[in-house]
């Protein structure tokens, strides 16, 4: 059992370079990683909407910004494709979280999301035990994010009824996420699935 707990961590040392940790657009998503926690305690204020906006606003800005560099740099890692997706969902998770709790967010929706990155992060980890290679994001996946990002902006600034029906056309997307992610999973359980590593 040992052995077997060890085996993803030991992974890990072997697929990531020290120096991953310094590249410009790693350092913005492990800033984005850190605004997590600040940007959840704001939302969960009486008075800090506009506080966790601006904390908001600054990791969309890393977001938008470390792909690009990665690339203009040639610095394309596998830290970055492991620590970019996951500051992405935390963010997002965290950010229903506080809205369900505070702002009227409906908490089915976030207990979906929450299964689901949940799903995602266990399949994930289970297909790099075996292969060392990082999934890649699926398309319906990248257009759910960008949907939910403006929904939940729309939550926090209390804009209904618009928050309300950009929240049922994003539940179209996520729904075939749902399903595209275990078509994944089901195919590399039975040896189908192409894991070559893909840029960033």
């Amino acid at each position: 059992m040992q052995a077997m707990e060890g085996r993803v961590p030991a992974k890990i040392r072997e697929s990531f370079e020290p120096i991953e940790f310094i590249y410009p657009a790693n350092i913005l998503s492990l800033i984005r990683l850190a605004l997590v926690g600040p940007t959840v305690y704001y939302l969960l204020q009486e008075d800090g909407a506009h506080k966790a906006l601006t904390v908001i606003v600054v990791g969309m800005a890393t977001d938008a910004l470390d792909g690009p560099i990665a690339r203009h740099r040639n610095e394309v890692s596998e830290l970055g494709k492991l620590i970019d997706p996951i500051a992405d969902k935390l963010t997002l998770d965290g950010v229903a979280v506080a809205l369900s709790m505070k702002h009227g967010f409906p908490w089915w929706v976030t207990n979906l999301l929450l299964a689901r990155d949940i799903a995602i992060l266990l399949g994930a980890t289970l297909i790099f035990r075996k292969s060392t290679h990082i999934t890649t994001s699926i398309y319906a996946g990248k257009v759910t994010t960008v949907l939910l990002t403006i929904v939940l902006l729309l939550y926090i600034l209390d804009a209904q009824p618009w928050a309300r029906r950009m929240l049922n056309l994003m539940l179209i997307p996520f729904a075939i996420s749902w399903v595209q992610y275990g078509t994944r999973y089901l195919q590399w359980l039975r040896g189908e699935y192409d894991d070559t590593p893909s840029k960033k």
